[in-house]
């Protein structure tokens, strides 16, 4: 399921939120009170910033027995970075200026290979960690 990309940067408006992201991305799945003991907050406090998180798509949780550990939900962050990177993306975002003097089409666009040769080779890692 898709979720809007307002609500997605909704959900990681708030510190809390990014820290449980980057936590969860480090070590895996984890259930509630590892978390909260991890970022130093409540259970309580943890559990209604994961039900943001899974509510935008960010984490999901699979029930085995009484544990419930919550993980990152991958597609989702990469839907987040494209986002982004859409949104972002422009012509002075990168430095580049449409008539900026001296760059011919020719250099503006070996500059976009490069960045996208990157992204690519972040992907390409990112691919080989989940194999």
């Amino acid at each position: 399921m898709a979720h809007e990309p307002s609500e997605i940067f909704k959900a990681l408006s708030v510190p809390s939120r990014i820290h449980i992201l980057s936590l969860l991305k480090a070590h895996g799945p984890m259930p509630v009170k590892d978390i909260a003991e991890a970022v130093g907050m409540s259970s309580p406090a943890i559990s209604q910033h994961l039900k943001i998180l899974k509510h935008a798509g960010l984490v999901d949780a699979q029930r085995d027995g009484y544990w419930v550990p919550y993980a990152v939900n991958a597609a989702a962050l990469h839907d987040c970075c494209g986002h982004l990177i859409q949104v972002c993306a422009c012509p002075h975002c990168d430095g580049h200026q449409e008539d900026q003097p001296g760059d011919s089409q020719t250099e503006v666009l070996l500059h976009k290979r490069e960045q996208l040769l990157v992204e690519l080779q972040r992907v390409e890692n990112e691919l080989e960690k989940l194999r």
